[in-house]
């Protein structure tokens, strides 16, 4: 058995494999477990190998317990997980962006015909954005009194961000460009005067802002990279509300979108792949 862990923001994510089979995947909030400790700890001491990534995990000794660590490079696991799960739902394309959606957002382009001379693909850090999970549950704890996740999309549901938002109509009356009238001008906007709204109205504000930035920031990497294909991966892609925005606005670029199987886990399962591929 092998293990591979992700060191995320706020998150450990621990996907175990029996050879190139994924038996299980987890996760739980920093600070639940200590390293080697727990749960994690049994796990730990039975594995053969645990390819590590993310966060501080440079630092780690190169073995726990008379078991080898791989460390692997953040970018790279990113790069080569999300490749890795796109290509098992069969849409292979030569050159990807995966876009890592956590506590805030990592793009990393994939060039999957081009590779080195040791057969590895070509990853690359092209960007990303400081708006991301953290800052959908840190406006919420801080606007609305929630920090909940789940809660605040409930909430978010059951209100319109167009009574917070500001419009392109509101502004010129209509389309602009390639721009639809009814797309954002300003994200809360409307709150600068005296506007009637709800926190329903409040956290579908929050959901339009992190999906528009992420959703916008990926559709100019894409271009930039000339790129027709992105590949949502991490925790924020359990939030479909906010994917729905992103997509959105990345099929306004005509840009396809995919949300693979595991993509919260996708940065932990990179790790393995990509050490794996560097042997």
């Amino acid at each position: 058995m092998e293990i591979s862990l992700d060191f995320g923001g706020s998150t450990v994510d621990m996907v175990s494999w029996d050879g190139d089979e994924i038996v299980s995947v987890s996760s739980g909030e920093k600070g639940d477990e200590k390293w080697g400790n727990g749960a994690l700890g049994v796990k730990l001491r039975t594995a053969d190998k645990i390819y590590v990534t993310g966060g501080k995990s440079r630092f780690f000794d190169d073995a726990t317990f008379g078991v080898p660590i791989c460390k692997v490079s953040e970018i790279e696991a990113i790069g080569y997980g999300g490749e890795y799960l796109d290509c098992k739902t069969q849409m292979v394309e030569s050159r990807l962006i995966v876009v890592s959606m956590g506590t805030g957002t990592c793009m990393v382009s994939v060039d999957c015909k081009t590779q080195t001379a040791e057969s590895r693909l070509i990853t690359t850090h092209i960007g990303g954005t400081g708006v991301g999970g953290g800052t959908f549950v840190g406006l919420g704890k801080e606007l609305l009194g929630i920090s909940d996740i789940d809660k605040l999309l409930e909430i978010g549901s059951r209100g319109s961000s167009g009574v917070v938002d500001i419009a392109v109509s509101d502004i010129v009356g209509g389309n602009i460009g390639r721009v639809s009238g009814d797309a954002t001008a300003s994200n809360f906007g409307k709150l600068a005067g005296e506007v009637d709204f709800k926190k329903e109205d409040l956290a579908a504000g929050i959901i339009n802002l992190i999906g528009q930035t992420i959703g916008a920031s990926a559709a100019f990497a894409a271009k930039a990279e000339d790129v027709s294909r992105v590949v949502l991966i991490g925790k924020l892609t359990r939030a479909t509300a906010i994917v729905d925005v992103v997509c959105a606005i990345l099929h306004s670029f005509d840009i396809e979108c995919a949300i693979p199987e595991n993509a919260p886990y996708a940065v932990a399962i990179g790790a393995r792949i990509a050490y794996n591929s560097s042997c």
